[in-house]
């Protein structure tokens, strides 16, 4: 589990499964991260892979973190494509494991020397009425959305951070809060992390490290693609009327992760499209 550069290509990206939003990332100025280091985790995808490409672009170091090999290969190729080989590595690791947190945590310090921001994007869930769920599928959704990401962002501030005087953390929640049927298991792993995120703020705020909670609405992403949901009806149920893109994710994040978002602390910022307001099951 070492960390790897990406190679370089000149391939252009393929066109990616979910939409891309340049017109978002656009209203960031290149520079706006120079000099920071980040830790982006579920990289290979989605939020992730947006995130990091993004923090990339805007001077940031990256050490991109997730389980599929072939996926993270595949952020790599875009970030070469972009111009950004030597300014993203990769390791592949189930960060469900403490003992792999703590190599990740190693690599950090080899790659990147400290560490300034981190992403826990890293989850995953099934659908499931709570009635059914066995105890082994919540615990396997909590594990990966609650524990791994406490056990990461202790070990990564306690290291890094606290030492340092400086940090943020920024943890993928989501939207809508009022509960969405199917997902007791990640909407209390969820809950959690954003009481985690109030509780750290309190504690670390004074030794200058940040901790907020972003919940985005409905992200077409592979990843949603694959529950095979009706992306038309799901954009329905916001009163924007559209799904959200990864890039838009992926701006907020490098807002919170610049200078200008080094006073918001302890909070969670919703940016669901007024998903988590509407009425539940206001489809017309």
């Amino acid at each position: 589990m070492t960390a790897t550069k990406p190679s370089s290509s000149e391939e252009t990206a393929a066109t990616p499964v979910e939409p891309t939003s340049p017109q978002s990332l656009a209203v960031l100025a290149d520079g706006s991260l120079s000099g920071r280091t980040a830790l982006v985790t579920g990289g290979g995808s989605g939020i992730g892979r947006a995130s990091a490409l993004l923090m990339a672009r805007l001077g940031a170091r990256v050490l991109v973190v997730g389980r599929n090999a072939e996926s993270l290969e595949e952020t790599a190729r875009r970030a070469s494509v972009a111009g950004y080989t030597g300014a993203v590595s990769l390791m592949a690791s189930d960060i469900r494991e403490p003992e792999n947190v703590d190599a990740v945590l190693d690599a950090v310090a080899a790659d990147l020397g400290r560490l300034d921001i981190l992403v826990n994007n890293a989850g995953g869930q099934f659908v499931s009425a709570a009635e059914s769920l066995s105890y082994k599928g919540f615990r396997a959704v909590t594990r990966l959305n609650l524990d791994a990401t406490w056990y990461l962002t202790v070990r990564a501030a306690e290291r890094f951070m606290l030492p340092a005087g400086y940090g943020k953390v920024i943890s993928i929640v989501m939207s809508p809060q009022r509960g969405i049927p199917g997902m007791a298991h990640s909407s209390a792993a969820r809950s959690a992390i954003e009481s985690l995120m109030r509780t750290l703020a309190v504690e670390w705020g004074p030794r200058g490290v940040r901790t907020v909670a972003i919940a985005p609405g409905f992200v077409h992403t592979e990843a949603l693609t694959r529950y095979g949901v009706d992306i038309a009806g799901l954009a329905r149920t916001a009163p924007l009327r559209r799904v959200e893109s990864a890039d838009e994710v992926a701006a907020l994040i490098a807002f919170v992760a610049s200078v200008a978002g080094d006073y918001i602390t302890g909070t969670t910022l919703v940016a669901d499209g007024g998903l988590n307001t509407a009425a539940p099951g206001a489809v017309d």
